[in-house]
């Protein structure tokens, strides 16, 4: 269910044309006939998310509040969307930005000010475990698990990444998301974990650690997986018998009978932004819409529609606990989860004019290439 992160800092979401979105503004009347209260324009993720916001957050929206939430289709571009806000014309109002993504946003004085005066008491101090910020908020959590083939392993159980590189007690060949996407498949912070760095001392990552702890798995790996849905094909399909993968495919494949597990402990939690857009032309709306879907019982019914954890840790209060087993940042399991740390990742690497991420990037190069 997860968009692939194939791009260099992660993919986002979708977006539309300019002239599209432009043509869908303004006020008018509605399909009921009543009178728009104005629109609000997002770009359409698609797939499972896209139905999951619509469901739980877009449609009750406009119902409650006559305000139109235009959703606009098509490939997301950061460097073309910070280009039209720079211009003055940004094609959205409010967008869904990847956390390694968020701070060429920051840097490009691209976003404005969320206005919490318009949320409802105490929602802000509900955002966890990451925190809202004045210019963004987190607007979804999953992670990155071992996960494996319980017909090929029966009974065994894995219970950290150190498993996932005990090949000999764990048998089979093994899948990895590129390091050619930097923080976005998470194999960075994997391998350290793998070679037993501390989860409190996980940043800044030592690339000599994480390349030397690769050099062991190296001979086990089958290949690096390219979308989402890789990992659990390459797992029912016999070639591996042990992946890291996204939760929401595990749970997904699950649902359907397909016989893989994983665990949470050492769950890598990434997340992604909602944000304003700097001279966004309905950002009075956007600012309403994003305060609504930050209430608890919107997050509850997004955390409902698939397996993506809510922003709002008050959204827990209204799930079954059979639902909140499922999601990243349940109490239960946040608890031995590492929260991938964006900032160090977009921070200038010591002595270049490179991010972490670009050194990590080049260092990946080289070593696969071998």
């Amino acid at each position: 269910m997860r968009i692939s992160r194939k791009t260099v800092l992660g993919a986002v979401v979708a977006a539309g044309a300019l002239l599209t979105t432009a043509a869908c503004g303004g006020g008018g009347d509605d399909a009921a006939g009543t009178t728009s209260a104005g629109t609000v324009v997002v770009p359409d993720p698609g797939g499972d998310l896209g139905k999951a916001m619509k469901t739980a957050f877009f449609d009750p929206f406009e119902k409650q509040t006559g305000i139109d939430v235009v959703l606009s289709p098509g490939e997301f571009d950061a460097a073309v969307v910070l280009t039209g806000v720079k211009a003055g014309a940004p094609a959205f109002d409010l967008v869904n930005i990847n956390g390694a993504v968020l701070q060429r946003f920051r840097d490009g004085a691209a976003l404005e000010p969320v206005d919490y005066t318009l949320w409802k008491a105490g929602d802000r101090d509900k955002i966890s475990p990451v925190k809202a910020a004045d210019d963004a908020v987190p607007a979804y959590y999953i992670s990155v698990v071992p996960a494996w083939s319980t017909a090929k392993l029966g009974g065994q159980a894995l219970t950290s990444w150190a498993d996932f590189w005990n090949v000999e007690k764990f048998p089979g060949k093994r899948t990895l998301a590129p390091g050619a996407w930097g923080a976005g498949g998470a194999t960075f912070e994997i391998a350290a974990l793998a070679d037993g760095v501390d989860p409190k001392n996980l940043y800044p990552i030592d690339y000599d650690r994480v390349f030397a702890s690769l050099d062991k798995l190296k001979p086990n790996l089958v290949k690096y997986w390219e979308t989402g849905a890789e990992p659990i094909q390459l797992l029912t399909g016999g070639q591996v018998t042990v992946a890291s993968a996204w939760n929401g495919r595990v749970a997904g494949a699950q649902d359907k009978g397909v016989p893989v597990a994983s665990t949470w402990n050492q769950s890598i939690l990434q997340y992604d932004n909602w944000a304003i857009l700097k001279g966004a032309k309905n950002a009075g709306n956007a600012q309403k819409l994003l305060a609504f879907m930050m209430e608890a019982q919107p997050q509850a019914e997004f955390a409902k529609a698939i397996t993506y954890s809510p922003a709002n840790s008050a959204a827990f209060d209204l799930l079954p606990e059979e639902r909140a087993a499922l999601l990243p940042t349940s109490p239960k399991n946040v608890a031995s989860a590492v929260t991938q740390d964006y900032a160090w990742w977009t921070s200038p690497a010591p002595g270049t004019t490179k991010t972490n991420e670009e050194v990590a990037i080049e260092r990946w190069q080289t070593w696969a290439s071998k």
